[in-house]
């Protein structure tokens, strides 16, 4: 009897965690469809790098700025300061340009579309 519900228990517990995991932790198809929806129809499906950044304790005056464009798009990176994260870089071939998605625990916490040439575009990746 005691065997039964240890393993009815453990079913219970995995089953939970793998819907948890699948309906709260948006995966990388998930990102991509994010920028989709911010308009740039041919971003790649899948992540072309997946890198682990911290987040800097201390805002030097580069990371202010790129914060400030973050709280235009409704993010706020302070709040992460110390903090590893992912962050999952598309492409957008047609605007020469990149999504970068940036993740901690399962939710995104800011992100920017930036052009790949030095005269390219910098702009906040929109919260929905």
């Amino acid at each position: 009897m005691k065997k039964r519900v240890v393993i009815i228990t453990t079913v219970i517990i995995l089953v939970f965690t793998v819907v948890t995991v699948k309906f709260i932790a948006p995966d990388a198809q998930a990102f991509s469809r994010i920028v989709k929806e911010m308009g740039y129809d041919d971003v790649s499906e899948k992540p072309y790098e997946v890198v682990e950044i911290t987040i800097p304790e201390n805002f030097n005056a580069v990371y202010e700025k790129y914060n400030a464009m973050q709280k235009e798009g409704g993010y706020d990176l302070s709040k992460y300061r110390g903090k590893r994260c992912k962050r999952y870089t598309y492409l957008i071939p047609s605007r020469n340009a990149r999504a970068n998605i940036l993740v901690y625990n399962g939710k995104i916490i800011g992100g920017d579309i930036s052009g790949i040439t030095l005269d390219g575009i910098m702009k906040p990746l929109i919260r929905g």
